[in-house]
């Protein structure tokens, strides 16, 4: 490892290290404004520059584009170097329209800071400045092209680091623009980075635009809980009232940047129709008496018929002190335990992916970078789990091999085989790969892990076969191959399939990783409360539809959202004598509640989340909750009224709330749950165990445990499972980035950007039914009939029917868990 001296200050680094990096280790942040940490050197801005006095460089040099040497001596401070960097702030700012006082990069511009703390206070240039067409970019991103110092960072991150064509470098010289070729909204789901990533105020925050500083700002360490990633955040809020959310850099998650949807799907806690205050049979009244009027209820429930005519329905957006209280309210008053999936199907493979990790094969979010082969099944990364495309693209670009499985017509941004495989079929393809590779029997692979799939939809054995072989030369001699298996589609012999898979590859390789996506936030640890043996949801509504559940506590939780059986659900609820519901969404189920009481959103409370991982973190409050003022003042002046309580600032944690519907429970000298709310409860989970002694809040800890609790057994060899049949379609859903996931639905950002609802048919298919792409069709499914613009993919499954679950129409259409269609059930409008 190099040692080089910086500042009269040594340092070694390991070898490839630029000297910019460098300085880092020693706290000495050299000025920049192109290099950044995730995109690495472009030397355009020739701001880093530094003085080499000693080694293989001598004078001015970019200390962003020299790699770090034995015997170098670095001065950032020398005078040459200081004057040099002085005037390339000054040219920079020649075109610059000095319009601090009304640009929202104002108070976290980092040409600001530069141009301050290069001493520069009076403008010399007296001619006249270069100006630009701002463009409409869309509604997330506002474009102020004047602004703009050429450094390159834009089109960087766009084109090189997440994939994507429509922004690019245009004209020449002086005139260089960075912007698209037309006005529109930019294609790519990740382009809200491009607000953080800029120096200076091209690149803007358009729903906060003219309404904060970041001095006005609360600001607090945050997460994203719009998909099982667990990304990390910073949260804004101004006045009770979230109105930004920036990328915070996780070296295990998500690296420095976050997708569209976790930046504006915030809109949830600020919703005008938020239900902030508690109702007992539709009458507002004051939160303590809606508690006692919950554990009143409840309590009589009990004496009447018993505790088990009491049950809990959570989800996957409850947070892990959420979780743990239901847990300690049902286990101390008898209630049935919590159940935490409406769907049984979904939590069985939850359940079942939970248990198939362990420490030797679960994996990072930024550890998929270092794969050099990536199998992905069952799983649309973009739609599902956003941050994992970009994760799989940064090893595509280290020449990863990827190869995709899954009936739909995914779409990445960059090159992957991919394989059209109804769900049914998906375990027997992994079993199949499983086999070839753990026998060695496919060819040679082709040089730099090329290779080609046969030709068509692999629809039998034979042909299965052939894919696999195909895909197992593909791997080759792979070091570290990736194994990505969602839960959304597939059954549970898919998931099992992918750790059969993983762990011949890890045996064949040496190495490998395992990668579920799962369905929310803390999906993970909701499997974990599950007991085996346990009835599911479903089995409880068959009770409540029979008479024998009377009361169900819904803690953060919508069962009507979901569109199966959603007739029997309403019945079920119906035939309750006690519906008690805690939540910040103004859900259906919360409008029939005869017990309504409000909670708080993790940015008024703070929360702990498992990702899909098993990694458990924490996201700090931001503000203390209560109406925003806007709301309040109708955009005006405040009202002035002197008062102590917060306007709509009733609601409380879940968790607290559950709280004294547990009163009663002794806990050891010492002990108290407003330290730890995970004492005692979290004992009855081996893998949450160790958190009842850890300090409260713990963050960024590893809950996996160390060898996977469900084994891996062997495969089934369901060779013909999920073949497609003559005249009968199998209707898949297809989710989107924007309008699929509950919590961002409610934001009217997303809402304003979701995609046209369509289904999709292989051609094939489509002919056979008399169709074409871009007829209008009418399909009558269980729940009637729908009417949506067909297109047809070749990349689509032979066999299936693709159906958009944003699409509030088509959800409702959908019942039961019948998921096949005739072909005589579709006509052409």
């Amino acid at each position: 490892m190099p040692k080089l001296v910086i500042d009269n200050i040594e340092v070694e680094v390991p070898s490839g290290t630029k000297v910019i990096e460098a300085a880092e280790r020693l706290g000495i942040m050299i000025p920049r404004f192109c290099y950044h940490h995730a995109l690495g050197s472009a030397g355009a801005c020739r701001m880093c520059a530094v003085k080499f006095l000693q080694g293989p460089f001598k004078g001015v040099q970019m200390s962003c584009m020299v790699d770090a040497q034995d015997g170098m001596v670095v001065s950032t401070t020398d005078p040459e170097a200081v004057a040099f960097r002085k005037q390339v702030v000054e040219w920079l700012m020649i075109n610059h329209p000095h319009d601090c006082p009304v640009c929202d990069e104002g108070g976290q511009c980092l040409l600001q800071d530069e141009v301050v703390s290069g001493g520069h206070g009076i403008r010399r240039y007296l001619g006249r400045k270069r100006t630009y067409r701002d463009q409409f970019l869309g509604p997330f991103i506002a474009h102020e092209m004047n602004r703009c110092i050429h450094c390159y960072r834009c089109v960087r991150y766009y084109r090189e680091f997440a994939g994507y064509r429509d922004l690019g470098t245009m004209q020449i010289g002086n005139r260089v623009y960075f912007g698209r070729f037309r006005d529109g909204a930019l294609e790519s789901p990740f382009s809200g980075n491009l607000v953080d990533l800029c120096p200076t105020g091209v690149y803007t925050d358009k729903p906060s635009r003219y309404r904060v500083r970041r001095w006005d700002l609360q600001r607090s360490p945050s997460l994203c809980i719009h998909c099982s990633l667990g990304c990390n955040t910073i949260a804004n809020a101004k006045y009770r009232e979230v109105v930004r959310i920036e990328g915070r850099y996780s070296e295990a998650v998500n690296g420095h940047f976050i997708c569209d949807r976790g930046r504006y799907g915030f809109g949830y806690g600020n919703l005008p129709e938020r239900p902030r205050k508690a109702r007992v049979n539709g009458a507002e009244v004051p939160m303590n008496e809606a508690v006692h009027a919950a554990s009143d209820g409840l309590s009589g429930i009990v004496r009447d018929f018993g505790p088990g005519a009491v049950a809990v329905l959570g989800s996957a957006r409850n947070s892990l002190e959420t979780q743990t209280m239901m847990e300690r309210v049902s286990r101390m008053n008898g209630w049935k335990c919590p159940r935490y999936f409406v769907n049984p199907l979904t939590e069985a493979k939850v359940k079942k992916a939970v248990s198939r990790l362990d420490k030797t094969v679960s994996i990072s979010l930024r550890g998929i970078e270092s794969a050099d082969f990536i199998l992905a099944v069952g799983v649309d990364p973009v739609n599902e789990a956003p941050m994992l495309a970009p994760a799989m693209r940064q090893a595509f670009r280290k020449e990863a091999v990827i190869v995709v499985a899954d009936p739909r017509p995914v779409s990445l941004p960059f090159d992957f085989r991919h394989i059209p495989l109804l769900p049914g079929r998906l375990e027997s393809f992994l079993d199949a790969l499983g086999k070839t590779v753990s026998e060695g029997a496919a060819p040679a692979p082709e040089p730099h892990g090329e290779g080609r799939l046969p030709a068509g939809v692999p629809e039998s054995d034979a042909s299965l076969r052939d894919c696999a072989v195909s895909v197992s030369a593909m791997i080759g001699n792979s070091r570290h191959p990736v194994i990505v298996c969602g839960t959304e589609i597939g059954d549970g012999g898919t998931i099992d399939a992918a750790a059969r898979l993983a762990a011949v590859l890890r045996e064949k390789q040496g190495r490998a990783g395992l990668f579920y996506v799962l369905p929310g936030p803390n999906a993970f640890a909701a499997a974990l409360w599950n007991r085996s043996g346990d009835r599911t949801f479903a089995d409880l509504f068959a009770e409540m539809e029979q008479g024998t559940i009377k009361a169900l506590l819904v803690v953060e939780a919508d069962p009507m959202a979901d569109f199966a059986d959603r007739e029997k659900r309403e019945a079920a609820l119906n035939k309750l004598d006690l519906l008690v519901v805690l939540d910040y969404l103004p859900s259906e189920t919360a409008g029939r509640a005869d017990v309504f009481i409000p909670s708080t959103t993790l940015f008024e409370s703070g929360s702990s989340f498992i990702n899909q991982e098993g990694r458990l973190q924490y996201a700090e409050p931001v503000h203390r909750g209560g109406l925003p003022l806007a709301q309040v003042s109708g955009g005006g002046h405040p009202p002035r009224v002197f008062d102590s309580a917060i306007p709509g600032g009733e609601a409380e944690p879940s968790a607290w709330i559950l709280q004294g519907l547990a009163e009663g429970e002794t806990l050891p000298e010492g002990r108290s749950l407003a330290e730890n709310p995970f004492w005692g409860i979290a004992s009855r989970s081996g893998a949450l165990e160790a958190l009842q002694d850890a300090p409260y809040p713990s963050n960024d800890v590893l809950v996996v445990p160390d060898s996977a609790s469900g084994g891996v057994e062997s495969g089934r060899g369901k060779s013909t499972d999920g073949a497609r049949r003559d005249g009968v379609l199998e209707i898949i859903a297809a989710g989107s980035i924007f309008g699929s996931e509950e919590l961002s639905s409610y934001s009217a950002l997303i809402r304003g950007v979701e995609p046209e609802a369509h289904a999709i048919m292989h051609p094939e298919d489509a002919s056979r039914a008399g169709l074409s792409g871009g007829d209008t069709i009418r399909i009558t499914l269980d729940g009637g009939p729908v009417e949506i613009r067909l297109e047809t993919s070749e990349k689509a499954a032979k066999g299936a029917l693709i159906l958009p679950t944003w699409d509030r129409v088509v959800r409702r259409a959908l019942k039961g868990f019948s998921n096949m269609v005739p072909t005589e059930r579709i006509q052409k409008v």
